[in-house]
């Protein structure tokens, strides 16, 4: 039977620590999106020039279960290939949910009438409808959380995978008008832009942190 060794103990604890803040954040997500959603109501619908060229089309089971492949090959790729990067993984989505969570509180605003329903469904009843919200818009979470995994993990052909999400969950969301283009578009912009700033002024202090922990 392997023992477990103090490095091994200590990066336990580091990885619980970063589910501990990924769990915050989805709590602040939550409390977020129902605030999201009650201002969202009485807000205007928005115009957007590109959904005049885009038809409308019923993407609610790639929005959903296309959602659900993401998060499953996103948990095989950390089992298999970046055990090691766990935590660090569940802090960027810690700090890429929060940030969410922060900006669809400042931007409320109403999804339009002819927008296709979502609810219903198996996966989106038992989980999905605690994690998105009808008017939590700005920006897509869809489109955000693949492509941070593009840009984090490691691997060209894992990279691309994870791309093709992130193409396409935005397409989807864009046809089926649940989200304007510029919460897509913004979503790429903004979570490039934390990714910058995070391996600019918080990988430094994190590796230290760790290096501590694991000494």
């Amino acid at each position: 039977m392997k023992k477990f060794t103090p490095k091994t103990w200590h990066r336990l604890v580091e990885f619980l620590i970063a589910l501990c803040a990924f769990g915050g954040a989805l709590a602040l997500n939550y409390v977020a999106g129902m605030a999201a959603d009650a201002a969202g109501r009485t807000a205007h619908v928005e115009p957007d020039r590109l959904w005049r060229w885009l038809p409308l089309v019923d993407t609610s089971w790639v929005f959903v279960w296309g959602f659900g492949a993401f998060v499953a090959c996103l948990f095989i790729v950390v089992a298999l290939r970046e055990r090691r990067r766990a935590a660090y993984i569940a802090w960027s989505y810690a700090l890429l949910i929060a940030l969410r969570s922060f900006f669809i509180v400042l931007t409320p605003m109403r999804l339009p009438p002819e927008a296709i329903h979502i609810g219903g469904g198996f996966l989106f009843e038992k989980l999905g409808r605690y994690l998105t919200f009808e008017h939590d818009l700005f920006f897509s979470s869809h489109t955000a959380c693949p492509f941070l995994a593009f840009l984090i993990l490691r691997g060209p052909y894992v990279r691309l995978l994870f791309l093709f999400f992130s193409l396409m969950l935005a397409t989807a969301v864009l046809l089926g008008r649940l989200h304007y283009s510029i919460d897509v578009f913004g979503a790429f912009f903004i979570t490039y832009a934390l990714h910058i700033f995070e391996a600019k002024y918080f990988q430094t202090a994190y590796a230290r942190w760790r290096e501590r922990l694991l000494a």
